[in-house]
């Protein structure tokens, strides 16, 4: 049996792919026979074999000035307290492999293996990602193929790494909403049953995702607009998305929020269609969350973006004005119930837990091999 600690410091406090995933991954691996798994995470509450560890949250004003004190940041901060309260779990129970996504905890851990002499194995899943050199680290999860072809060409050595792409939980067969549920879903949230709802599910910011390029292109389009609904976390550019929007869109056209993980299933389920205007995501796992409640994806045209969305996708080059604009129109004239359940099942055949959880359970073992 395998003795795994899976790793998330921002689980419990933040919404983001790295919080989600190692959720579910838990979920789905913890009953698996050959492995014994615990997971730690920065916030929430402790529930057997889930243990919610002491930290500076990246959001305290704590976090804040100890990360502006030496100039390293708050998520430093939070990663580096969150790692020292791991250690006396590790001197305890000795685990053979330490899952996790976060490249500030795998170097204190090697910094701490190197130091004390334990024997832990260090598996990193880079969903990021992070460019080789990975010489710290025993065994690589690389997300995309993209990824893998790209450490293989720096020297990164093929039996060090697996290529295994994120999962995600869903049902078999997609539950489409009829049109009085739909109706009534959307008046419970508050939103416009009138008119067609874009949904990006991304930290709310410029600089990554990119949310002024999809505020500005559905100015563009014709009134009345279709009504934009942003989820995500608030970051320190969120501020400019919103006073964008609110120059660009009428007040009745347009939602910025931060939502629960656990509600996140209602507005997929009444959105036409979805949006994630970033320029390049390690995967991108928002795409297999949208595409399991039969949403068109439209997406930048890159690598990851085509691996993930295969023929499925609708994408663009959201380098240019114009190209979502374009896109929105010819996806909102062709969404009806045979595409959803044609998407549905493309992410469920390929992404579900249900048919790469042995992958996992490979992964991990192998991670462990001398």
């Amino acid at each position: 049996m395998v003795k795994v600690f899976l790793i998330c410091s921002g689980l419990g406090n933040v919404n983001r792919g790295f919080e989600s995933f190692t959720q579910e991954c838990f979920h789905a691996l913890s009953s698996v026979p050959e492995l014994d798994i615990n997971l730690f995470k920065g916030g929430g509450e402790s529930k057997k074999r889930q243990i919610v560890l002491w930290n500076f949250p990246r959001d305290s004003w704590l976090a804040n000035y100890l990360g502006k004190l030496t100039r390293r940041g708050a998520y430093y901060i939070e990663q580096t307290s969150f790692t020292f309260s791991l250690l006396p779990y590790i001197f305890q129970q000795k685990p053979d492999v330490i899952y996790f996504s976060d490249g500030i905890v795998g170097n204190i851990l090697w910094h701490w293996r190197k130091k004390t002499g334990q024997s832990y194995k260090l598996l990193f899943s880079n969903g990021g990602p992070l460019s080789p050199p990975f010489h710290r680290w025993d065994h690589i999860q690389q997300v995309a193929p993209i990824h893998l072809q790209g450490a293989i060409q720096a020297g990164e050595p093929l039996e060090k790494q697996s290529l295994v792409p994120y999962g995600i939980n869903m049902d078999a067969e997609l539950k489409i909403l009829s049109t009085a549920d739909k109706a009534a879903l959307r008046r419970k949230l508050e939103l416009p049953d009138n008119l067609p709802i874009i949904l990006s599910v991304a930290a709310i910011n410029k600089s990554h995702k990119r949310l002024d390029y999809l505020i500005r292109e559905i100015a563009q389009l014709p009134k009345p607009h279709p009504y934009l609904l942003m989820l995500g976390q608030i970051e320190a550019e969120s501020a400019e998305v919103v006073a964008l929007a609110n120059e660009l869109l009428e007040p009745e056209q347009f939602q910025i929020k931060t939502v629960a993980s656990d509600q996140i299933a209602d507005y997929y389920q009444v959105a036409d269609a979805f949006v994630l205007a970033s320029l390049g995501e390690g995967f991108g796992r928002v795409f297999l969350e949208a595409m399991s409640y039969g949403l068109p994806c439209l997406a930048h045209d890159y690598e990851v973006s085509r691996f993930v969305l295969k023929d499925e996708g609708y994408f663009g080059n959201f380098e240019l004005a114009g190209s979502l604009t374009s896109l929105i129109s010819d996806v909102l004239s062709q969404n009806n119930d045979n595409s959803k359940l044609r998407r549905h099942q493309s992410v469920y055949e390929r992404f579900s837990w249900d048919k790469i959880h042995d992958n996992y359970v490979i992964m991990l073992q192998k991670s462990i091999e001398k």
